[in-house]
């Protein structure tokens, strides 16, 4: 059997999370709690705290949507995991309100098939944004960057900066874009550490905007990594519109990621649709 590492990225919703990580204990859990809840990050780590298997970062990060800091709690949790100086043969990163909807067995089974020098990480075309990375942003850490009013004032500052300001923060670099979930091999997470110490990597991404949708994209797709690479992060997800955020799923959308080929679905909420999330759990569970 494979090892895995599951990285969770969490703010809200302890009931649905101890559900969450109740199907992951095959493997080693580590999580992080956005600092903005103390609360969660209390009571989950009281509740899991005779637990050899679950691990928790204590540096936590106050996340905010767009900002850098989703970087930043990433990094916090891959540095836990490599702390342990467990061999993992892949490190999943997934959000609180995922769930895994593949077993053990049949997750196993579809990355031995595909290789296991594989990396699942989204990766696309940068095409129109651009922008995100060659202008400044300067409100993607403030909690209210998407009220109309700073969305309005980060437009205009946009727009002023087109013609008199280039960046040249990644001239040497092909761009991309993609979704910051993946699943990566421990050698791979080995080679980001390294790289973001011992390289001005991490600079190059100041004041850009949803840097969490660029940054692993644009450092593997420049690197060793490149040809092994999915380009698919094997994740079920749903946008509608110009929605910024995917749908949540219902129990209609069962049969569309249990088909055999997703590792992972998104998004959840137990509040919502409570008959969904418990029709995984058993079956994961049997």
């Amino acid at each position: 059997m494979l090892k895995h590492a599951f990285i969770i990225s969490a703010h809200k919703n302890v009931e649905q999370l101890k559900l969450l990580i109740s199907s992951l204990q095959f493997g080693d859990v580590f999580i992080h709690i956005d600092k903005k809840n103390d609360q969660l990050y209390n009571e989950l780590k009281s509740f899991y705290s005779q637990n050899d298997h679950i691990y928790f970062v204590s540096n936590r990060i106050s996340v905010n949507w767009s900002g850098f800091s989703q970087v930043r709690a990433t990094i916090e949790l891959l540095k836990l995991v490599n702390a342990t100086n467990n061999r993992y043969d892949y490190v999943h990163f997934i959000s609180g309100q995922d769930l895994l909807v593949m077993k053990q067995n049949k997750l196993d089974q579809y990355l031995i098939k595909n290789g296991l020098d594989k990396q699942y990480v989204d990766v696309g075309n940068i095409g129109s944004y651009k922008w995100r990375l060659t202008t400044y942003s300067f409100f993607r850490e403030n909690p209210k960057n998407r009220t109309i009013r700073y969305r309005i004032l980060d437009n205009c500052l946009r727009v002023i900066q087109r013609p008199i300001i280039h960046r040249n923060n990644f001239k040497n670099n092909d761009l991309y874009k993609g979704s910051q979930w993946f699943s990566i091999t421990s050698d791979c997470m080995k080679y980001i550490l390294e790289t973001i110490d011992k390289t001005d990597y991490i600079n190059k991404f100041k004041y850009t905007a949803c840097p969490d949708e660029h940054f692993f994209q644009i450092l593997l797709m420049n690197s060793k990594y490149k040809n092994h690479i999915m380009k698919y992060n094997g994740r079920y997800v749903v946008f509608e519109g110009l929605n910024a955020s995917p749908k949540l799923l219902m129990t209609d959308d069962y049969d569309n990621f249990m088909n055999g080929n997703y590792m992972f679905a998104r998004k959840f909420d137990l509040s919502e649709n409570p008959e969904i999330i418990n029709k995984i759990i058993t079956y994961l569970q049997t």
